[in-house]
């Protein structure tokens, strides 16, 4: 079982946990970023061993929305923060 340091809960199991996608597949900038683009950002990424930065939601606890930095191997966790500025869970 991995645990994962919530800002908001503290450690918490992993299975608490949902994971969304690699943060590189999120838009950049909503208004202005083409289809193309995400799909190509998205779809042709390199897929390299190491850590990868990752948006999750604690859906079985506070409901915030975090980015977590874990290598994709070993799964060790370098850091934990909120997706957003200010907290964006549920409490």
């Amino acid at each position: 079982m991995h645990l994962i340091e919530c800002p908001w809960c503290g450690p918490r199991a992993q299975v608490e946990f949902t994971y969304h996608c690699d943060s590189e597949g999120l838009p950049r900038d909503w208004e202005s970023e083409h289809e193309a683009e995400l799909h190509e950002r998205m779809l042709n990424r390199t897929n390299a061993i190491g850590f990868h930065v990752e948006l999750w939601n604690h859906a079985g606890g506070c409901g915030s929305w975090l980015l977590i930095d874990r290598h994709n191997r070993t799964h060790d966790i370098r850091s934990v923060a909120y997706a957003c500025n200010g907290r964006s869970g549920g409490k």
